[in-house]
């Protein structure tokens, strides 16, 4: 069952990371159009990606993502040491 969740964890992980992974890896050159509306020139994502730094905001976000699954690993372990703890001393009653 710990395992479950873990697994669980990560697939949501991977699902979040792979919902933004279409906007990141987009090339400089391809622009896809989502909607009818005209395209707005957004001068900071373009400035990042000329500069190149849009590698240290996908890197920032990668890391913040690998705090939150480390934390939610470390949490589940804690919370099922307290599950069997307290089921055993519900059992030696």
């Amino acid at each position: 069952m710990k395992m479950f969740r873990i697994l669980a964890i990560c697939c949501f992980m991977l699902g979040v990371l792979f919902t933004f992974e279409p906007t990141v890896a987009m090339a400089q050159d391809q622009m896809v159009e989502f909607s009818s509306a005209p395209q707005q020139n957004i001068e900071m994502a373009d400035a990042l990606r000329q500069d190149g730094k849009i590698y240290v905001v996908v890197a920032v976000l990668l890391t913040v993502l690998a705090g939150v699954l480390f934390y939610l690993i470390a949490l589940d372990r804690k919370v099922g040491r307290l599950e069997k703890q307290l089921k055993d001393e519900y059992v030696n009653r």
